[in-house]
């Protein structure tokens, strides 16, 4: 019984307006920081989590604006994990996100005003596209993809199994590596990948490791100088 009390007075707290979209830029900022790191989920993922559904009791929202969000959020994942294309799903998700958060607080008993919700659905929206555009090059598919279409438009070959004999092997950078490019090593143009700076052509490289079509390049300087 003791906890009702509390929640009511935590409920009335967060559905203020400048609360919601404090939480709501802050769910968003932690999402933003979580797609960016190498970590498939963490503490900062589950505080995202935290922050939207904390926003989202408080406002009693019915289950047609979550379950809009929720389609948006999988049009999004469809788009950089499975059928990455045009980016029709991706538009069609960024509609979807900012209806479920307008749909989200705008319904149920302690709803907000038209002005407020458009706001909130807004800033959570402008969230969601640059977290969108960030992630999208870490996108693994979308990696395979960018190496494939470099690799074809730079005549370069595109190995999905090179060896593990090939590392330490040493070339030198035909095109800008950034990261993606090609580099020459035996005579042969292979897609790689460099972790470090940008590197330009004519810089002499060594491979340093290969996981699956995955190959990644260091300058040869640099590793003298490490």
């Amino acid at each position: 019984m003791g906890v009702l009390p509390w929640w009511s007075q935590a409920e009335t707290f967060i559905a203020q307006p400048w609360v919601t979209i404090l939480l709501l830029v802050a769910a968003c900022l932690l999402l933003f920081h979580e797609m960016l790191t190498p970590l498939t989920w963490g503490l900062t993922g589950n505080l995202s989590v935290v922050c939207f559904a904390l926003v989202l009791l408080a406002h009693a929202v019915s289950g047609v604006g979550v379950a809009v969000l929720i389609g948006g959020v999988a049009l999004l994942l469809i788009e950089t994990h499975l059928l990455p294309g045009r980016g029709i799903a991706a538009f069609v998700g960024f509609g979807f996100v900012f209806g479920g958060i307008y749909l989200s607080l705008s319904d149920g008993p302690k709803h907000a005003s038209n002005g407020f919700s458009l706001a909130a659905a807004a800033t959570v929206t402008v969230f969601s596209i640059v977290t969108f555009l960030a992630y999208l090059p870490k996108s693994p598919v979308w990696k395979q993809l960018g190496r494939e279409l470099y690799a074809q438009s730079a005549g370069a070959e595109f190995v999905p199994d090179l060896t593990q004999d090939w590392i330490g092997k040493r070339g030198q950078v035909a095109t800008p590596l950034r990261p993606v490019g090609v580099v020459v090593i035996e005579g042969r143009q292979l897609t790689v990948v460099t972790e470090g700076d940008f590197l330009e052509p004519g810089v002499e490289v060594k491979i340093t490791e290969i996981i699956g079509d995955r190959i990644v390049v260091d300058p040869i300087a640099a590793l003298v100088g490490a």
